[in-house]
Formats: C-alpha cells, sequence, structure tokens
C-alpha cells in the first residue's frame, strides 16, 4: 500500500506542472529581441511592462512566477551584468544553490523560506542579454525540472541574432 502510495504521488507530482507541449505559448520581446516558450498555466499579469523589459506571469494552481526581462548590461559584458544579478538575489536573502556562467549563457538558482527560483540568461547579439526567472514552492510532490529545461531551450534571441559561441 505504501509503494502505491509513493509511485501514485511521484506520478501526479510530475504531472501538475507539466502539460500537453501544445499548450505552450510563446513570447516575444521586440525591444530586445529574444523569444521564449511560456508554460501552460501561467498568465500574465498586467500586461507587458511599459518600458518594454519584459513580462511577469502567474500560475494561479501552484503559485509559481515567471519574470522574462531583457537587460543592457555596462559596457555589453553579459558576465558582469549575470554577476550582478546574483548579487542582487544573494542581497535578498537568497542561498545560492547553482550558479554556472558561460559568455553565452548563464543559469543559476538559490532557496530561501521553502521557495526555489531558477534563472536562465542569454547573452544577444547587440550586447543586451535575456533573462526568465521562475520561482515556485518547495514541494516533493511537483517537479518544475521539464519545465526549466524546455524553457531554458526554448530562450533565444529572435531571428538575425546569433549568440556568441559557447
Amino acid at each position: 500500500m505504501r509503494r502505491a502510495f509513493f509511485a501514485f504521488a511521484l506520478l501526479s507530482g510530475l504531472a501538475l506542472p507539466a502539460a500537453a507541449e501544445d499548450d505552450w505559448h510563446p513570447y516575444a520581446n521586440p525591444r530586445f529581441g529574444y523569444t521564449v516558450d511560456i508554460p501552460p498555466g501561467f498568465e500574465m499579469r498586467q500586461g507587458a511592462a511599459d518600458d518594454g523589459d519584459g513580462a511577469s506571469f502567474h500560475a494561479d494552481d501552484n503559485g509559481a512566477t515567471l519574470a522574462v526581462f531583457g537587460s543592457h548590461p555596462p559596457d555589453g559584458d553579459f558576465e558582469t551584468d549575470v554577476a550582478d544579478h546574483i548579487s542582487l538575489e544573494t542581497q535578498n536573502d537568497w542561498r545560492m544553490l547553482f550558479s554556472r556562467v558561460t559568455p553565452a549563457w548563464a543559469s543559476f538558482s538559490g532557496a530561501r523560506n521553502g521557495e526555489v527560483f531558477y534563472a536562465r540568461a542569454i547573452a544577444l547579439c547587440d550586447g543586451s542579454a535575456a533573462y526568465f526567472r521562475l520561482q515556485y514552492r518547495k514541494n516533493p510532490l511537483t517537479s518544475f525540472d521539464g519545465i526549466i529545461s524546455r524553457m531554458a531551450e526554448a530562450l533565444r534571441p529572435s531571428d538575425g541574432c546569433q549568440l556568441a559561441p559557447e
């Protein structure tokens, strides 16, 4: 009986945030020139940002939040921009769990008070950067790994812009 419960819990948890692939929808930011796929169940809050930097999304079923935005790094230095974002997270009491920064992309995550965030950034051809940041409650029955993998793969520059080599 116990084994059946854990199998059901595992299957249910993996299915909660993951939905059919065709339910994903693209978000394109013309100001910064990037696109990313938004997971099913995430609704845009109050439209895109007035300054054209990005948009915020919320999932009512699990309380997760998603921010997608662009950034103009000082002197076009992508790695410094990512370091600045990581520093802001630690200043906000997030304990960093992971970070990997390359000249073309970066990933970092943190935890605080039962919540987790994962951020991904890519360098864009004009010296700017594109980010997404997914924040959710840590729950052993819910996994966002599939969503994060799909979003990390889908975060890309708009047509006509090539990423810097890795």
